[in-house]
Parts: structure tokens; sequence; C-alpha cells
């Protein structure tokens, strides 16, 4: 499950204002055209170029997510997955959903490094979240529902009812609940995951987990030290994952989720040493390929994500959406209950053709998301009132610091 736009510094969530950076010029590598293709260029030069494919790379994701979840027009697996072609212990949709949390994880942390300010950051990040997804929660609740439901409208909002509408809004809004269900949606035809209304929005209470843990880290303090931090979440990852599948034990997905949001931060933090180069790709690629079959499988697959995720968004020229369009958190939104609406309504089983149709009816809708909705909310990130707090705070900290003084001097 992402996603800051009004600091020329500060990287947004989807990638860096081209205004932020324009002029800056890529420092030049002083060996050939070989040494170029294996040795690259660090990652922090990849972001001083100001250059990123982020945009459309998260757009991928989602469909990708959108794709492995086309199997809802049957029994809800599909067998030609083209990951589990090249990565047979990997799905696509859940390869799609590790890179939205390796981005995430890197530019979240890159995002409180650059701007290290705590109410700031966790305004943002509730002005990216939350109104796309109270935006989603009332339509499907009073637009999608009431039209697809098979029970009479009066006892679709019958509020006695235990899935009711108003439950479905609070619970997903608040992302403390676990309801997916509106009375009488989804619950015939063919679908795999009967009266699942949006199963992807699960992600978001991750998401936003990780935004807590970053804040609270920042908090603290403890950002200034990238080394320390990064050796930290290594050693919690080692003890998390990769200790108990030496033992044998696979780890769950949730924790392989989190942990790619880990890995990212990790990889803003030591940014500076990490070299992103065609020639190292083609390196972990072949090494995944040899891999397969073997018990080393799994985790190298992750490592092939990685480096993929990264060598996809700094490396490859591919032009940029029109008007920094961010379609991606709609379409991964929305996705879900399109595909039940095409399942529940037409003859299409296929999942291709199914997944085209879903991309063809959500992109619409992430537009609209995003240029009624998402971009006129990410406008209220300086908003005048973080300012008078700021203030007040500042004020506050030095009243208590004259105080100190004079009491130290009245000693």
């Amino acid at each position: 499950m992402s996603a800051l736009q009004d600091m020329p510094a500060v990287p947004t969530e989807s990638g860096f204002p081209a205004a932020a950076t324009r002029g800056i010029a890529e420092p030049a590598h002083p060996r050939g055209t070989l040494a170029r293709f294996f040795f690259g260029r660090t990652l922090e030069n990849c972001l001083a170029s100001g250059r990123d494919n982020i945009l459309m790379l998260r757009l991928v994701a989602a469909s990708m997510v959108m794709l492995g979840h086309s199997g809802l027009g049957g029994g809800g697996h599909w067998p030609h997955d083209p990951i589990r072609y090249l990565m047979p212990r990997m799905q696509v949709e859940r390869t799609g959903l590790f890179v939205f949390f390796l981005l995430s994880g890197f530019l979240i942390t890159l995002s409180y490094q650059r701007r290290p300010n705590l109410l700031r950051f966790l305004w943002s990040r509730a002005l990216r979240i939350w109104p796309g997804l109270i935006f989603c929660a009332l339509l499907l609740a009073f637009v999608l529902g009431p039209l697809v439901t098979v029970l009479p409208l009066s006892d679709y909002f019958n509020s006695a009812r235990g899935d009711n509408p108003y439950r479905f809004i609070s619970s997903t809004v608040s992302l403390l609940g676990s309801t997916q269900h509106l009375p009488g949606v989804f619950t015939t035809g063919r679908s795999a995951a009967r009266g699942v209304v949006d199963a992807p929005l699960w992600s978001l209470t991750t998401e936003v987990t990780m935004y807590l843990i970053v804040a609270g880290v920042g908090a603290i303090g403890l950002w200034r030290f990238p080394r320390v931090v990064a050796i930290g979440i290594i050693a919690f990852l080692t003890w998390r994952i990769v200790l108990p599948m030496f033992k044998g034990i696979e780890p769950g997905y949730v924790i392989v989720v989190e942990a790619f949001f880990g890995v990212g931060a990790i990889l803003c933090l030591l940014r500076r040493y990490v070299p992103v180069s065609s020639g190292i790709l083609l390196c972990v690629l072949a090494l995944c390929a040899f891999a397969q079959g073997t018990p080393h499988a799994l985790p190298i697959n992750w490592l092939a994500v990685t480096y993929t995720t990264l060598w996809f968004a700094y490396v490859p020229r591919i032009p940029a959406p029109p008007r920094d369009m961010d379609l991606s958190y709609g379409t991964y939104i929305w996705g879900w209950p399109i595909l039940q609406i095409l399942v529940l309504w037409t003859p299409i089983h296929e999942p291709i053709i199914l997944c085209i149709f879903a991309l063809a009816l959500a992109l619409p809708i992430a537009a609209v998301s995003w240029f009624f909705v998402e971009k006129p909310a990410l406008r209220f990130k300086n908003a005048r009132w973080i300012g008078v707090v700021e203030a007040w705070k500042e004020r506050v900290i030095g009243m208590f610091r004259r105080e100190a003084v004079l009491e130290s001097v009245a000693r």
C-alpha cells in the first residue's frame, strides 16, 4: 500500500519536483562507457540528477496488484501469473505491493531527513493518505453500494446491521477496523472473494504504521545518525526474517511487506554507498535465475525485486506522466471494487482482459481523485495553523529555557 511538492529540496512521495533540481549537473564518471555500465552512479547522485521514473513505477506497481487480483474472475488463482513464470515463489500482486513499500520507505525517510519537522511530517502524511481514502469510502458506501446491493435500500441503510455503510466508512477511514463488507454488495456471482468490497485497503494500516515509526525515530533525533539507524534496521530484519528462515520458517506476508519499507529506509540512509547500474542489475537477475529451485530462492527474489525497482526508478529515460499526475494511489484503492463489478456484470473471465478493462475504468476515476481531491488537499501542507503551533512551541520552549537559566543563576 505509497505519495511534498511545496518545498524545492523535499521529495514528494512520488518523486521529486522538476523545479527542485533543474540545473543540477550529473557528476561525470571518470571512466569509460563500459565502466559506467557496470559501476553506474550512486543512489545519491541519482537523486541529485533530478530525474526519476517513480510516478510511472508506482503506477506499474498498482497495475501489477490489479493484474494479480484479476484472478477473481475464476477460482481466485491465476495459473498464468507472469511473475511466477520468472520466480515461482512470488506472485504479481505481492510483488507490486513490495515495490510500493520499498519506494515508500525510501522516500518517506528521505522526506523526514531533509525536513525534520515532526508536525509538518505528520500533517503531510495525513494529507496524502486520508483525502483520497475518504473520497473512496464515501463513494463506495453511498454511491456504488446502493447501486449494486441485492438488498432493498431500507435494509442497506439499516444502522442496526453489523455491516451497515456508516460502520464501513468509520472503519475504513480510521484504519482501525477490519470491516470489508457492505450489505448485499458483491455477495453473488462468480467472484472468488464474495462480499469483500476493497481488499487492498488493509495495507494502508501497515503504511500508516510505518509513517508513525519514521516519525517516532525522528522525534528522538535518531535520523541524524543514519549508519546507526541502518544497522538497527538490519539487526531487526535479521531477527524477524533471516534467522527464522535459517530454521525453515518462512516469514508472513505482512512482515515481508514491512521489511520492504525497512529496506527502502536503509537504502535512503546509505544512499552515498549504493550503486545503481545496468551491469549490477544483470548480475542480480542472473543470480536470481540460477537460484530458482534452491532453498535460497526467496531472499534472492526479494533482492531482485529491490534492485530492479532502483534501476527502473533511475536508469531508463521514460517520459513523465503529463502534469505530474500521480494516479497510482487512486488506481490502487479503486482497482478491486472495479474488478468486482466487472466480474459480476460482464462475462469476462480471462484475467488479462479483465485487468485491461478494469484499468480503463480505474484510471479515469484515479484522475478525478487526483485532480479534485488529492492534489488540492496537498496545497494545505503549509497551512497557517502549523506556523502558529510552531511559534507557540518555540515560545514555550524559550520560556522553560529562561526559567532554567534563572534557576541556575539563583543557585
